[in-house]
């Protein structure tokens, strides 16, 4: 139980920095998208992948960005980032739970609950919701008429879907395992 207290409380420092550093990290990088540097990574694929548009795949390092365009980009990351920042949320709450010994109790198995619905969430609107206000930043660089905007479900989406599952029957072990706890409770 000590091995469990003392690592739940190394999470919960690695939760807090990782809540702060994300999304500070994702405007840095927006911010500078068009600077060397950066750019020379995103032609490589490090920070993003290619985005498909009517005109082909499209590589956000030759992308001529605006101010405009690199706000809907960024706001396109953070809603992509948002299911991340609430499950770091959601987690640091169990593990506060797991640094005082409490492993089966209610709220934790609540908690549980609330992330399987965060994997659904991110599979069924802040995926595909982001994937489309990033074609939309690129395209906005583009002519009058040539503007593009579209939604769509594929292999994340699943991913997704089926992590929301697993977490929702590790919620439900969760739940039983309270109740075996409650009942040995009530044994003398």
């Amino acid at each position: 139980m000590d091995r469990i207290q003392k690592v739940s409380s190394y999470l919960l420092v690695i939760f807090n920095i990782l809540l702060v550093i994300l999304p500070f990290s994702l405007f840095i990088l927006w911010l500078f998208i068009d600077h060397n540097p950066i750019k020379e990574a995103i032609e490589h694929g490090v920070f993003f992948s290619a985005v498909q548009t009517p005109e082909g795949l499209v590589n956000l390092a030759t992308v001529n960005w605006t101010l405009f365009t690199k706000c809907v980009g960024f706001i396109s990351s953070l809603v992509g980032l948002l299911p991340i920042l609430l499950g770091l949320l959601i987690l640091k709450k169990i593990f506060r739970h797991y640094q005082k010994g409490q492993i089966f109790n209610k709220d934790n198995a609540q908690r549980y609950k609330h992330l399987g619905y965060l994997f659904f969430l991110a599979g069924f609107l802040t995926q595909p919701l982001s994937a489309m206000l990033q074609t939309l930043a690129i395209t906005l660089t583009y002519p009058p008429g040539h503007h593009w905007i579209q939604i769509g479900f594929g292999t994340p989406t699943f991913e997704s879907l089926f992590c929301g599952v697993l977490v929702l029957v590790i919620s439900w072990v969760m739940v039983e395992g309270y109740k075996l706890q409650e009942e040995q409770k009530l044994i003398v």
